[in-house]
């Protein structure tokens, strides 16, 4: 556990222990110019990047920090099926065209995610053993049969575990049932946004560090300006997700709430208790209204994750809660040390939905994953790279939209935190009529 009284929540993390070499980047110090800057240099960023480079354009990334300092470097590293609306309400939502095109992006995620790292010859420490996601309760294994049902409509295979299949693939008996997709999986998240930076910048795109954007300024062109240098360029393309703020696109950051996960993984695990606890290795989603999440890294040490506090520094108390709810389901880890601890952001949107827009001609954004950013950051970032290019957003899987603006945005985090309390509420008394 970290000695002091808080901490940093990324360079705590496991994954800046056991992440591949990064690239040699550096500030961005002069006027050059550009076909397309992309400010954030996460997974939508670097994904849109390689789109655009094979596209024949040229591209310009701008990381305000360093590789990986947002989610793309301190998330659970999980790639799954799925968005927080099911295909029917996707279709409902964007129309039969739209709706279907994305539904298949969405069912073919973890294969592209897999497929994408094999093809770019990425060292990021894929695993493809599938993804179990449990039913404590039977209103959660109802809606889960439809689920399965729906997507299986479109080509997607989800499997429904009764009690004893689930038991079996997650190693406790807690659950009525829950919910197998074969196709899904996990990697090491600051493996893959270094490996991806590696890649586009032997493809020609320029990526600099440390260059936060000040403002945008539009002419002629566009031009992007930062502490030390400007990119001038045709198009921007925006993609902060959990880190938006008012500085480069006044007004984008009321479109995400950034909300907080906490994380930690423990020493690694004897061969004994990796057979009891998740023994396919498979990744472990607890589906409640909060969420609690797992999966294991390749040295065998349990990644677990949680809601968090509304702020970006942590506390040594800020995962007892969590610890609390692992050993719930798996007493066998009571005595176990815990090794690492970090967390960050999470951006949420008003309808739980991703979001790819076009703000005004020539500007874009592609941002909002609802803590599923592996997977759909790098779908929407290949979408996003084509709908810059040029490509009609009637082919694209992903739709284009006009996202809302949270109201009294200013004040999102006591709301947020009421809300937290209100679903711990819900999913308690829940639990106890169960």
């Amino acid at each position: 556990m970290p000695s002091s009284e808080s901490f940093d929540g990324a360079r705590s993390a496991l994954w800046m222990q056991t992440a591949v070499a990064a690239p040699s980047t550096s500030p961005l110090s002069e006027a050059i110019t550009a076909d397309v800057t992309i400010i954030g240099a996460g997974f939508t960023g670097l994904n849109a990047a390689l789109e655009l480079v094979a596209q024949g354009l040229t591209v310009c990334v701008l990381e305000a920090s360093w590789l990986g300092f947002g989610a793309s470097g301190r998330s659970g590293g999980q790639v799954n099926v799925g968005l927080n609306l099911d295909p029917a309400d996707l279709i409902a939502k964007f129309g039969e065209d739209a709706g279907v095109r994305l539904v298949k992006a969405v069912s073919s995620t973890p294969t592209t995610v897999f497929d994408r790292i094999k093809q770019l010859g990425l060292q990021c420490d894929p695993v493809q053993n599938g993804w179990v996601q449990s039913a404590a309760t039977q209103s959660v294994l109802d809606w889960q049969l439809e689920l399965a049902r729906d997507f299986a409509r479109y080509g997607c295979e989800l499997q429904v575990l009764d009690r004893g299949q689930a038991s079996a693939a997650i190693g406790s008996n807690k659950y009525l049932g829950g919910l197998f997709s074969p196709t899904a999986g996990t990697l090491q998240p600051l493996s893959y946004t270094r490996e991806l930076a590696r890649v586009a910048i032997e493809r020609g795109v320029r990526l600099h560090t440390e260059s936060a954007v000040t403002h945008l300024e539009r002419a002629d062109s566009w031009k992007v300006h930062t502490a030390q240098g400007v990119v001038s360029c045709e198009k921007v393309l925006v993609c902060t997700n959990g880190y938006t703020d008012s500085q480069a696109v006044p007004g984008l950051e009321k479109k995400v709430v950034p909300l907080r996960s906490v994380l930690a993984a423990t020493e690694p695990l004897s061969a004994d208790l990796r057979a009891q606890i998740l023994p396919g290795e498979v990744s472990f989603v607890d589906k409640r209204r909060l969420i609690l999440y797992m999966r294991y890294d390749r040295d065998g040490r349990l990644c677990c994750g949680d809601h968090g506090p509304m702020r970006d520094e942590f506390t040594n108390t800020d995962y007892d809660a969590m610890k609390k709810r692992v050993i719930e389901i798996f007493p066998m880890l009571r005595d176990t040390r815990w090794d690492y601890h970090w967390g960050g952001r999470i951006a949420f949107t008003k309808d739980s939905l991703p979001f790819l827009t076009e703000i005004e001609p020539g500007l874009v954004a592609a941002m909002g994953y609802n803590g599923r950013g592996v997977g759909m950051g790098t779908v929407l970032g290949v979408e996003a790279g084509r709908f810059v290019a040029g490509l009609d957003k009637d082919k694209l899987a992903f739709p284009v939209s006009s996202p809302k603006a949270f109201a009294m945005h200013r004040w999102h985090k006591p709301g947020v935190n009421m809300s937290i309390k209100w679903y711990a509420l819900r999913d308690h008394l829940e639990s106890v009529r169960t």
